[in-house]
């Protein structure tokens, strides 16, 4: 039995931040002044500002400098990316809002500035020779601007408005002021519709499994595939240690850990999330469950620019006594005895949940000049959690260097170090927890009424440990030979060390007699299960996109690519029990050695594919794509896969016709996407194995082991997606998403005929499943006056998944956990009481009947069989907050922007003359579930 009900972690209080400047000390808000977006083609591009080879050929060079506000509150905008059109020089605005680039060629230039959730601008301005040049920019505030650049895998990326999908983007850096998230899953968190984050448990060190769009595979992950800066990353959930033997108690639901939670949200500039086949077929076999990009901040021109932060917060079991049940049950003389354990133990002085603390402490540097440009930051993390097993302690390190060695070549590296020991506790098996809730007084008084034994046990006995070392590097190399040809070459690698232990210690002469009903010495002597992985991924990744206009108004743009991946999984378990005495808690001072197990999976994916998208009047966009995959786990008769795309967008709102409704309808794009892609199979499900067994006389032999399937192909998903994206009276911004979801050929294991000699199941395409839904995203300026603003957010989203077809299964899963045509992908099902008879006397209950089924009338429970209860994926799911701007500086003369002290974009609604320093110690707290 499992439970999920406990304390969530809070990050509660954001000290303070600092921003240094050359000599200027300013207080900001966390990450306001960091340099977070590029200045090339788009963000994943090189974000060095001057290419070095460009300068020496310029002999006449002046500066640029400015203010970006916001049009209607007039208040400082952070985080701005400020470009001269046709170089790569640029700059990113600080927590003030100004910028300055240097060594602008003199004569004519035009700037571009372009933020997350503003339209794009531009500007001419006139630089002379050895002279500044101002050029300040209001930015008018859109959801969605059709000019901003995703990465979409092309090189260069795309533009939104030639997209016929949808894709997600979230500003990392306004999420994190808004909301103090301590992991990447919690950033995540319902700022994407149909993207479902689920918490497996609210301890320190666990993290969550991710759905986007509901579930659609039978058998196989549901979890979507993550890349950083390019590079594809191990994203495994559900980490951590196995138990020694079967008699581990401890180890029960350890596993709770994610590899998500090793990427630290505050070096993280954007997340963009693709949704489903129809926008994620060049990604190929794997990214049938969506994508999700992270691009990370990068640096940019100027003198070093640090910041420093610290985050003091507090964990707390909220209500525990409250919200834990409260039993009840008779006594010898029929008195009625409540018992809350969780009360019991708080009014004897030995409260079972205390409060804990979270404190971090971050630090970057920012900068650049000439043709480098670099960014470096580093975080340290101590949790305490609610109970004294579980706590952990993180170190992470992030640095960007980007180069650019001539006025055609950038070249960016990106490398990310964490290092973390997690003690990840208990809260299933025979933790305080569960023992609380289903235990009485009266049951178990030995145990104070605990169910199974006494919360003192487990705090001070089993420790669930992780030990992480990981490393994610890689390199972009971009070239642009010609006006109308870029390519790019990613190369990079993500390694994990993972050193995951179960423990149990020996159990002294105070704790020994509790665990005599568990299994006496057996139990009380300790054991210990160590896990060690050791996981690979290397990435290979070419693509290259040429431009051509054909005629006035039609333009072509025609892109080609591969796709090498390579995951590496190396596994060994070993465990011992029995420890001899107290202190000793190592696999080698067990008297009872386990049988090692080790394990290593290789998998490859080489992909192939082809895109061509046509515009006219960069209006109507028509785009085709063509991807071509082999796996190292299809069969061996089935080699290449080939997953189409089709999609169109269409701004309508640029029409001639549409001038006259503009001023209510500002922007309309329509859109639609046909797609497919896919999921291997599990990597030796194709293979005839056989398994290493001893014979009789001692010599070496082998046993079967499964029979394989030579025809073995991946799970193939094809989805239609319609919606539309709009702005109306120039403060109502909506994106709508309507996908209906079709997989076929979904992995199921049949049991094979023992005369083949091969027992046990084989793994085979038979099962057919289909989901559908909508999305609606939206974002509303309640309030745009000159220094005060006001604005309402909120998603919702509906998914609905069903079997199509098992094959010859009744139903694939278990009794309680199954999947069964008509019905929803791996729903609950339970015997349903429907009736009873009570005895006005005694109160007796008998004659109990439960669902007969389908069709049919209520029976005995004994002879009733079970019957659909519900879904594990929400049906509906939705999202809301309110967030606000206000200063009382005054307005700078010439601009009529907001002064320098003013704040970027504080998070909270109250106005304040120092509304920096109000933010920077008002961070706003999560309250535990």
């Amino acid at each position: 039995m499992t439970s999920t009900l406990g304390p969530q972690r809070s990050r509660g209080l954001r000290i303070a931040t600092c921003l240094v400047a050359g000599a200027q000390l300013v207080l900001a808000p966390s990450g306001a002044g960091a340099e977070t977006l590029t200045a090339g083609p788009h963000r994943g591009n090189s974000p060095v500002r001057a290419a070095a080879g460009a300068e020496r050929r310029v002999r006449f060079a002046g500066t640029v400098a400015g203010l970006v506000t916001d049009s209607r509150t007039r208040l400082a905008l952070a985080g701005v990316l400020l470009e001269v059109q046709g170089t790569r020089l640029g700059a990113t605005t600080g927590a003030d809002g100004r910028y300055r680039i240097a060594g602008v060629p003199a004569g004519s230039q035009v700037l571009v500035a372009r933020r997350i959730g503003y339209t794009s601008e531009r500007q001419t301005v006139t630089v002379a020779d050895n002279q500044q040049a101002t050029a300040d920019f209001r930015l008018e505030a859109a959801a969605y601007s059709l000019e901003q650049v995703v990465v979409t895998g092309t090189a260069g990326g795309e533009q939104r408005r030639s997209l016929g999908n949808s894709v997600a983007v979230i500003d990392a850096p306004d999420a994190l002021a808004q909301s103090a998230a301590p992991n990447l899953g919690a950033l995540l968190n319902a700022r994407a519709p149909g993207t479902i984050v689920t918490p497996n448990t609210g301890r320190i060190g666990a993290g969550p499994t991710i759905q986007i769009r509901g579930r659609s595979t039978l058998s196989l992950s549901s979890e979507p595939i993550v890349y950083i800066d390019g590079v594809r990353v191990n994203n495994a959930v559900n980490q951590g240690p196995s138990g020694a033997g079967a008699a581990s108690f401890g180890s029960q639901n350890s596993q709770t850990a994610s590899r998500l939670n090793d990427i630290n949200p505050e070096d993280i500039a954007s997340i963009e999330v693709i949704k489903g086949p129809a926008a994620a077929t060049i990604y190929g076999t794997e990214a049938a469950n969506g994508v999700i990009q992270i691009i990370t901040k990068k640096g940019g021109s100027g003198a070093a620019r640090w910041t420093a932060s610290t985050e003091q917060g507090t964990v707390s079991f909220y209500n525990s006594t409250g919200r834990m049940p409260t039993n009840y049950r008779k006594d010898a003389s029929g008195n009625i005895v409540a018992w809350n354990g969780i009360q019991q133990e708080a009014d004897s002085g030995r409260p079972v949940f205390t409060t804990g603390r979270t404190q971090q402490y971050s630090a970057a540097v920012s900068g650049g000049a000439n043709a480098l440009s670099y960014y470096v930051s580093g975080t340290h993390s101590d949790d305490e959690g609610v109970e004294p097993n579980n706590y952990g302690k993180e170190f992470s390190g992030h640095a960007n260097l980007s180069i650019a060695p001539s006025s055609t070549v950038d070249i960016v590296t990106s490398l990310n170090y964490v290092r973390s020991s997690m003690h990840l506790g208990a809260d299933a098996g025979v933790s305080p927890l569960l023992s609380a809730m289903i235990g009485h007084i009266l049951l178990n008084p030995v145990n104070r009424g605990f169910q199974y034994v006494p919360p003192e046990v487990p705090q001070r006995l089993y420790d669930n440990m992780q030990f992480i070392n990981r490393f994610t590097g890689g390199v972009t190399v971009s070239h642009r030979p010609t006006s109308w040809y870029s390519h790019r070459l990613i190369m990079g690698m993500d390694f994990t060390s993972d050193d995951s232990r179960a423990l149990e210690r020996f159990a002294t002469p105070d704790l020994a007699p509790y665990l005599a009903p568990l299994g006496g010495p057996s139990v009380s002597g300790g054991r210990i299960g160590q896990t060690l992985r050791n996981n690979t991924f290397m990435t290979g990744e070419y693509n290259g996109t040429a431009k051509a206009r054909l005629t006035h108004s039609v333009t072509s743009t025609s892109s080609v690519g591969w796709n090498y991946i390579r995951k590496q999984l190396n596994t060994s378990f070993l465990g011992s029990t029995n420890f001899p005495a107290p202190g000793l808690e190592t696999v080698s001072s067990g008297t009872l050695t386990l049988p090692g197990v080790q394990g290593i999976t290789v998998n490859t994916t080489l992909g192939l594919w082809g895109q061509q998208q046509f515009g006219w009047n960069d209006r109507l966009f028509l785009t085709g794509a063509l991807r071509l995959d082999n796996n190292s786990a299809f069969g061996e008769d089935f080699k290449w896969v080939k997953y189409p795309k089709f999609s169109a967008a269409d701004v309508r709102s640029e029409e001639k016709f549409w001038a006259g409704l503009a001023k209510a309808v500002n922007t309309l794009k329509l859109r639609a996407a046909y797609g497919q892609s896919g999921t291997q199979p599990d990597a030796f499900a194709a293979l005839r194995t056989f398994v290493s067994a001893g014979r009789a006389n001692g010599e070496s032999g082998v046993t079967p082991g499964s029979f394989g399937n030579a025809n073995l192909k991946p799970e193939r998903g094809k989805e239609l997606e319609l919606g539309f994206e709009t702005e109306l009276f120039n403060r109502l911004s909506l994106d709508f998403s309507y996908f209906s979801k079709h997989t076929t050929d979904a992995i199921l294991l049949q049991q094979t005929a023992p005369s083949g000699g091969f027992p046990g199941t084989q793994a085979v395409n038979v099962g057919e499943t289909k989901n559908h839904g909508f999305e609606l995203q939206g974002n509303y300026q309640a309030l745009a006056l000159n220094n005060l603003a006001w604005e309402l957010n909120g998603n919702v989203a509906t998914n609905r998944d069903e079997v199509v077809d098992l094959g010859a299964l009744a139903f694939a899963g278990s009794t309680n956990v199954r999947s069964v045509v008509g019905y929803a992908i791996s729903g609950y099902w339970s015997k349903k009481v429907v009736s009873a008879d009570r005895d006005p006397t005694t109160s007796a209950i008998s004659n109990i009947l439960c669902d007969g089924g389908p069709g049919k009338a209520a029976m005995p429970c004994a002879a009733a069989p079970v019957v659909f209860i519900g879904t594990p994926t929400p049906k509906l799911t939705g999202w809301s907050t309110s967030s606000g701007a206000a200063t009382c500086s005054t307005p700078t003369r010439g601009s009529g922007a907001a002064s320098p002290a003013s704040s970027a974009r504080p998070s909270t609604g109250r106005r304040s003359i120092r509304p920096s320093i109000w933010r920077a110690f008002n961070r706003p707290r999560s309250t535990p579930a």
